[in-house]
C-alpha cells in the first residue's frame, strides 16, 4: 500500500510541478502537505505512533483533499478522494466509508457549481461516486482477505501452542505409566526371585551356596536401581509453560507482543497450565478482532509463593466494552472452575485481563 501510494502522488503531483510555469506558485501546497500524511496514514511497519494519531492523521488528510478541491483541478482533487477512501477503508467501519463517499460526492458538484461556477456536473458526480464505490469495494474485499489471513496464522500459533502442551502432558504420562509398569510387574518379579535365592542360598551346599550368594546379591542391587528408576519417572517432569507461550505469540500478526515470565508452582499443574495458555489464546484474539492495539503484554508476577497473578494488557483505542461477550464469559467460567479470580477492564488506555490464584494447587 505504501508504494502504490507513493507511486499514486507521484503521478498526480509530479505533472503539476512541472506545469509550475503557468500556475501560481501555490498550487505546490496541496501536494506537498499530502504527501508525508499518505506516507504516515499508509506505512505499517512502523507502529511506533499508533491508530490514535492515525485517526487524527486521517481527520486531516479528508479536510486537506475537500479544501484542494478549491485550488485544484477537478480530475487531481478525484484522485486524492479516490486514494483517501481507499485507505479509510482499513480504519473505518463500512457505514463510516458510506457516509464519507455520501459526503464527497455531494461536496464534489457545490464546489464546481458555487466556486468555480460550472453549470451543475450531473454525470461527472455520477462518475465521482462510482469510482469511490469501486475503491471502496476493492480495499474492502482487500480488508477482508488479510483479516482471513490473520484469522489462520493465528490458528496455527494456537495449533503450535496447543500440540506442545499436549506433548507436554503425553510425555509425563509416559513416564508415570512406565514407573507403574516397572514397579508392579519387573519389580515383583524381581523380589520373588530375590526371596527363592535368599531360601536356596541357605539351603545350598557349596560350591553351588557362593554362586546362589553372588546371584542373590546382584538380584538386590537390581531391585535398588528398579526403586530408583521408578522413584525418577515417578519425579514430577517440569512443564514448560514459557516455550508453548513463545510458540504462540511467535506467529501471531500484525501486534507486537512481549512475555514477562516468572515461574510458580500453579504453571506445573497441567490442567492451570491448560487454562491460563486458553485465556492467552482468547485475549490476544480479541485483541486482532475488536481493538485497534499495536502492542500486547503478557506478565506472570510477581506474586507470593501461594499467590499467582497474571496481567494482560493492550494499547487499544476500540470503544469501551460494557458487556463480557461469549469469549470473556467463558474464560471467567474456566477459570472459577479451577478455584482462581479472572477480571477484565476495558477504557480508552486499552483493553486489560488479570487472573489470579490464592493457592498453589497439587500437581496432576
Amino acid at each position: 500500500m505504501l508504494i502504490t501510494a507513493l507511486v499514486t502522488w507521484c503521478a498526480v503531483a509530479i505533472p503539476s510541478l512541472l506545469a509550475l510555469s503557468q500556475a501560481p506558485t501555490w498550487t505546490w501546497l496541496p501536494h506537498l502537505m499530502l504527501l508525508p500524511l499518505i506516507l504516515l496514514v499508509t506505512n505499517e511497519s512502523q507502529q511506533s505512533y499508533g491508530y490514535a494519531v492515525r485517526y487524527w492523521l486521517l481527520a486531516l488528510m479528508a479536510v486537506l483533499i475537500q479544501c484542494a478541491g478549491f485550488m485544484l483541478p477537478s480530475s487531481v482533487y478525484l484522485i486524492y478522494s479516490v486514494m483517501l477512501i481507499a485507505i479509510l477503508t482499513f480504519y473505518l467501519s463500512p457505514m463510516q466509508s458510506y457516509c464519507y463517499i455520501f459526503f464527497a460526492s455531494l461536496a464534489y458538484p457545490l464546489t464546481q457549481t458555487l466556486y468555480w461556477a460550472q453549470p451543475l456536473p450531473w454525470v461527472e458526480t455520477a462518475l465521482f461516486a462510482s469510482f469511490h464505490l469501486f475503491s471502496f469495494v476493492v480495499s474492502h474485499r482487500m480488508r477482508e482477505e488479510r483479516a482471513a489471513k490473520e484469522q489462520a496464522q493465528l490458528a496455527n500459533s494456537q495449533l503450535l501452542a496447543t500440540q506442545s502442551l499436549l506433548g507436554q502432558s503425553v510425555s509425563r504420562q509416559e513416564r508415570l505409566h512406565l514407573a507403574r509398569e516397572l514397579h508392579d510387574d519387573v519389580g515383583h518379579q524381581l523380589t520373588s526371585l530375590i526371596v527363592n535365592l535368599d531360601v536356596a542360598r541357605r539351603t545350598a551346599q557349596e560350591p553351588l551356596k557362593s554362586q546362589l550368594q553372588q546371584s542373590y546379591t546382584l538380584a538386590r542391587e537390581t531391585l535398588e536401581k528398579i526403586r530408583t528408576l521408578v522413584s525418577d519417572k515417578r519425579a514430577e517432569q517440569p512443564l514448560d509453560l514459557e516455550a508453548v507461550l513463545t510458540e504462540l505469540i511467535h506467529h501471531v500478526p500484525r501486534i507486537e507482543i512481549s512475555l514477562t515470565f516468572q515461574p510458580h508452582p500453579v504453571l506445573q499443574s497441567l490442567s492451570h497450565a491448560h487454562g491460563i495458555l486458553r485465556v492467552c489464546q482468547e485475549s490476544i484474539t480479541n485483541t486482532l478482532k475488536h481493538s485497534n492495539a499495536t502492542q500486547l503484554h503478557i506478565e506472570f508476577g510477581p506474586s507470593s509463593e501461594a499467590d499467582f497473578k497474571m496481567k494482560i494488557t493492550d494499547n487499544g483505542t476500540g470503544a469501551k466494552q460494557n458487556v463480557p461477550g461469549n469469549g470473556l464469559l467463558g474464560l471467567q467460567e474456566r477459570v472459577r472452575e479451577l478455584k482462581g479470580d479472572f477480571a477484565w477492564q476495558s477504557s480508552s488506555q486499552g483493553f486489560v485481563v488479570q487472573v489470579s490464584f490464592k493457592e498453589t494447587p497439587v500437581n496432576e
